[in-house]
């Protein structure tokens, strides 16, 4: 956040915020949980000390990007993008400016696009990410820093209430040591895509600790088997990972103890760097590697791979007692840290997405419901319009949008929907340019001083031609004689 200017003290005080801000969550039927997750929001987008080092919550207008908000009132402004008000909103997508810089108004924009989900965070961690969710912030780890003050501003304003969870620091863990359970666990759900390698149940780098959650990789080819998991390689002693799943569902128990997968990293209140005792591992095999070592980075996973990933992550935590949250990628822990880019394409907030639809239940298949048999002549009911599954409409909106492997359409020079509309757009205005130039030089004064005349003016009359004069009759006449004495009948060589 760039502040520009302070008055020499806010509209509200923290209280006073967090009092308005309970107030539409109430009115919108939402929980003291969903307060907290916006105060977090605003602690993180406009906290800020005082002339006299006080924290406080400002609200900026940005006179410099978003003009109107100046006119309501404010207590500071900024120049950061087009964001102001206590949320850092910005046109177009959220609202007018008056709502923008009206707190009541802010807050229920926010809490309208807050996902129904929130229920499950159960720690800074979790409820950043929801925070996370609509703000869309390029700094995302910044919210849940602002758990603790959050409830603490809140326990404040509603006089020592009860404020929902309790702080990350009491948040009782869901297991400690090994997880023993892991086929006990995977096998009712999974059924036959379940493997075991012989002896995964003595095969670890020692024992863990309190398991935090689940981190996600790839391979690097969709080849690797689950013994070259267990082998691992010649830099890094196996077992890699816990679990290794194939493109076609099979998922495998490799090691039940301590793997070396997440190396260098940090974030999510894990230890820095030293996140393998608190994590299960699992290696997805992905993607394909053709012949020539190459491969695409926008392969799409197999859907039997994401279903069996989705299965094992929701199954993995629920036993641990957390949300979907608490599913990581590398990419998330270790990508500023080691480049690390897996597991690969993949959201990983959709994925926890699917995770959390399928802690839900939404995916269990539904119980055969007996009806009487219809009489013979009973219509047939139509199908349903349209059988897809979010992620296949997701996927061919993708395809659309970005082309074949996300290279372009072929039929518009490998460009993009967007890119070619944008060349369009671009030719357009300059043949009106062209047409505009042509009607000037068309209306301009002629080099005579006198201008073409427009559509509709009558044009001048042509002047009249005098009258060829008519020879003599006796002049005529010769000549035809002449004629007549020259005609090819009469010539003699």
């Amino acid at each position: 956040m760039s502040f520009t200017w302070f008055a020499d003290k806010p509209l509200r005080t923290r209280e006073e915020i967090a009092q308005e801000v309970h107030r539409v969550s109430l009115k919108r039927g939402l929980d003291e949980l969903a307060t907290i997750i916006a105060l977090m929001t605003i602690s993180t987008e406009v906290g800020a000390a005082d002339a006299q080092g006080n924290r406080q919550w400002w609200c900026p207008s940005n006179p410099t990007k978003d003009p109107e908000s100046d006119t309501f009132p404010h207590d500071s402004t900024s120049d950061d993008g087009r964001s102001s008000g206590y949320f850092q909103q910005q046109p177009p997508w959220w609202g007018t400016a008056r709502q923008r810089m009206t707190l009541a108004d802010s807050a229920n924009m926010f809490l309208e696009r807050l996902s129904d989900d929130y229920v499950t965070a159960r720690d800074a961690h979790s409820a950043g990410i929801f925070a996370q969710l609509v703000q869309g912030s390029a700094y995302p780890e910044r919210y849940q820093d602002k758990w603790d003050e959050a409830h603490q501003v809140l326990a404040r304003a509603l006089q020592g209430a009860a404020v929902g969870p309790v702080p990350q620091a009491q948040t009782k863990v869901g297991w400690s040591g090994d997880p023993v359970w892991l086929e006990e666990v995977l096998r009712p759900v999974l059924g036959d895509r379940l493997r075991t390698l012989p002896g995964w149940d003595d095969c670890g780098h020692g024992d863990f600790g309190d398991i935090w959650g689940v981190m996600w990789h790839h391979t690097g080819n969709s080849r690797a088997t689950a013994q070259s998991i267990r082998d691992g390689r010649p830099d890094l002693a196996g077992p890699v990972s816990n679990l290794h799943i194939t493109p076609d569902g099979t998922v495998t128990i490799v090691a039940v103890g301590v793997c070396w997968h997440a190396g260098a990293g940090s974030g999510f209140g894990l230890p820095t760097n030293n996140a393998n005792s608190r994590l299960i591992g699992i290696e997805c095999a992905w993607p394909t590697i053709r012949g020539d070592g190459s491969y695409d980075a926008g392969e799409r996973w197999p859907d039997a791979q994401i279903i069996s990933m989705r299965d094992v992550g929701a199954a993995l935590t629920t036993k641990l007692g957390y949300g979907a949250e608490r599913n990581i990628g590398h990419k998330e822990w270790a990508g500023s840290a080691q480049g690390k880019w897996d597991p690969g394409n993949i959201d990983m907030n959709w994925f926890r997405g699917e995770i959390a639809k399928a802690m839900r239940g939404e995916f269990a298949p539904k119980p055969e419901v007996l009806v009487p048999h219809a009489p013979l002549d009973a219509p047939a009911l139509p199908p349903p319009p349209n059988a897809r599954t979010d992620r296949v409409l997701l996927e061919e909106v993708w395809d659309q949008l970005r082309g074949p492997g996300a290279h372009g359409w072929p039929q518009l020079g490998n460009r993009t929907l967007v890119d070619y509309l944008a060349d369009l757009g671009r030719r357009v205005a300059d043949l009106s340019n062209s047409v505009a130039e042509l009607r000037a030089q068309q209306n301009a004064p002629r080099k005579n001083g006198q201008a073409k005349p427009k559509n509709g003016q009558a044009k001048a009359a042509p002047t009249p031609r005098a009258a060829a004069k008519r020879a003599p009759a006796k002049k005529a006449a010769a000549k035809a004689a002449n004629k007549t004495s020259a005609s090819p009948a009469t010539k003699t060589t």
